[in-house]
């Protein structure tokens, strides 16, 4: 699928969204530092679109620049023993809550992202995972490649996440491998380095 392509059903599938619900709605995150749950602030270079998806039982923070097909930026701020990163579906019978533990692993926490990423039938590959740096903390950076089913385009993510005093602090970024990916990226990982707990 060309990019053109990719953004004309990027369009078409936000306006349906939109359309569909009339509780979540954008707001346009100004350049400069933005503190997230009261607890994490970060700085970013240029304005960023916000989705307020509370409506839909989803309190994590979701960022985006062109769209939802085309950029994600999701912020996991805090979470306890029992929070979930995403809200279970319930059309799916069987289906498992996604929650964080305290004391998990590293590798038990990539675990939850890949199967928050693969439960729609999306596909997941883990094709790096090293310490880094999140937020003044020790923590963890790792890269996958998805294929989503809704539309077969192959896409990159990144996430970094910390652990402090048992709550998970993680950022987690997604776009389509041409493209988008490597043109976010770089000012993602600004973000990154400017992230601070507060």
């Amino acid at each position: 699928m060309t990019p053109i392509a990719t953004r004309r059903g990027a369009i078409l599938a936000l306006g349906a969204l939109l359309a569909g619900c009339a509780g979540p709605s954008f707001v346009e995150v100004a350049p400069g530092e933005t503190v997230i749950r009261n607890r994490l602030a970060v700085t970013a270079g240029r304005a960023w679109n916000r989705f307020d998806s509370s409506a839909e039982g989803n309190q994590h923070p979701l960022w985006t620049r062109d769209g939802f097909a085309l950029d994600t930026l999701r912020f996991y701020v805090g979470l306890k023993g029992g929070d979930l990163l995403a809200p279970t579906p319930r059309d799916k019978d069987g289906a498992k809550p996604l929650a964080y533990t305290a004391g998990m692993a590293p590798q038990d926490i990539v675990g939850l992202f890949e199967s928050m990423v693969s439960r729609d039938g999306s596909s997941f590959t883990l094709d790096k995972m090293e310490p880094a740096s999140f937020a003044g903390q020790p923590g963890v950076r790792f890269e996958y490649t998805s294929v989503r089913k809704g539309d077969e385009v192959v896409v990159r993510g990144v996430a970094w996440f910390a652990v402090k005093n048992g709550e998970l602090f993680a950022l987690a970024f997604a776009a389509p491998r041409l493209g988008f990916f490597p043109r976010g990226l770089p000012e993602v990982e600004a973000i990154v380095r400017s992230a601070r707990l507060v």
